[in-house]
């Protein structure tokens, strides 16, 4: 399997010209029962089969059904240029406003958290019944000054001097009035007065003051709900520091992005030239990028046509791992955090570029640059159908 590098420009077979059961039994293909379903015969090829999968909508099963047909090193190019589309993509949107998903996420969470623990307008509304029992309070109080109302000590006051005013009459023939004063039956129908007017202005009193608002339930739920939810970060924050990051001694450290840039450098070098020894280095790149779409793609192009080394010998590699490494690649691309593109629309992005790979007309020179040529079409075909494009490679 190994290649020296040269002819470079002879035509590729872009497509395996399998069947859905060869690509099942070669490939190691495994379309779930609802896609199994849309195929009449597993005897149809595998250009019918994706276009039954693209006019069905079914973007994904398409891609996955796409992995298992296309040539291995044309869907490590293929793998290869959506890699650099999601990195694109994920780079754009960064430059925005210079955060990670995580800090963007965070942003958010901290913005919902201050609005739910906003109550500005409950406040409002506090203040504004407090306004209205103050304003009532006062127009009450206004009403009873119009009316001439006496209060209690005054009638008190009034009542005494009328007494007073009677004894010294009904005594004005005494030489002098001191033992009004030292009556013990005036002195206790004074003090008697005087405690039934206090008691009457007490009443009178707690009578005019608001009275406190009953508890009402909607605010104590209201109140239960805002503890709890303010609660929530800190715990959350609390919890992940016991965790992350972790600090377990003996744990390998996280690869830098330099081993990812230079695992996605070791699977364009073996497709630019797909050596066993390039294939041994994308081998390697895979293994320091330990893991992510970088590390499956440089695992992708080691499959995909470098022999393996064994106790016994050279061994050629498994049909089904260059499809799965293709396929396993799209997918942590597609679940690769930031950009503007969500899952479904880079699987659509990868079904387009697939396309134009399977078909030869985005193909590649001798320093791994794209190489963009416009479909043919046949008098009869259509732009829509994949079987009237052809390419690079097709006739």
């Amino acid at each position: 399997m190994s290649w020296n590098g040269e002819q470079f420009n002879r035509p590729l077979i872009m497509l395996q010209r399998y069947d859905v059961k060869t690509l099942r039994e070669r490939t190691g293909y495994a379309p779930d029962d609802e896609v199994a379903a849309l195929f009449p015969v597993e005897g149809i090829g595998a250009e019918l089969a994706l276009i039954i999968l693209m006019k069905m909508g079914q973007t994904e099963a398409a891609v996955e059904l796409l992995s298992h047909a296309i040539n291995p090193r044309v869907g490590v190019w293929w793998a290869y240029r959506c890699q650099q589309m999601v990195d694109k993509d994920i780079a754009d949107d960064f430059a925005k406003d210079g955060l990670t998903p995580a800090e963007r996420l965070q942003k958010r969470m901290d913005a919902l958290q201050k609005q739910l623990g906003d109550t500005s307008d409950i406040d409002a509304m506090v203040n504004d019944l407090h306004a209205r029992i103050e304003d009532e309070e006062k127009q009450i109080r206004e009403q009873l000054k119009d009316c001439g109302y006496v209060n209690p000590l005054e009638r008190v006051q009034k009542k005494t001097e009328m007494i007073m005013a009677e004894l010294k009459e009904f005594f004005k023939d005494e030489p002098d009035d001191s033992h009004l004063g030292e009556n013990p039956l005036l002195g206790k129908l004074f003090k008697q007065m005087q405690q039934e007017a206090e008691a009457e202005m007490d009443r009178l009193i707690d009578d005019m003051m608001p009275k406190p608002e009953p508890e009402q339930p909607a605010m104590k739920i209201y109140e239960a709900i805002k503890a709890k939810t303010d609660a929530v970060k800190p715990a959350i924050d609390a919890e992940m520091a016991k965790y992350f990051p972790l600090k377990m001694r003996g744990l390998p450290k996280p690869p830098g992005p330099e081993k990812k840039t230079a695992a996605v450098e070791a699977a364009l070098r073996w497709l630019l030239v797909p050596s066993d020894e390039n294939g041994r280095l994308a081998c390697n790149a895979a293994i320091a990028a330990q893991s992510g779409p970088e590390s499956m793609l440089a695992y992708a192009a080691f499959w995909s046509s470098t022999n393996l080394v064994t106790e016994t010998g050279m061994a050629p590699t498994n049909p089904s791992l260059p499809p799965q490494g293709i396929s396993k690649t799209l997918l942590q691309l597609a679940l690769a955090e930031g950009g503007e593109l969500d899952y479904d629309q880079r699987y659509a992005e990868f079904l387009r570029l697939g396309i134009e790979c399977a078909d030869g007309t985005c193909t590649w020179d001798e320093y791994g640059n794209p190489v963009v040529t416009t479909p043919l079409l046949p008098p009869t075909g259509t732009p829509n159908t994949l079987g009237a494009r052809y390419g690079f490679g097709r006739s």
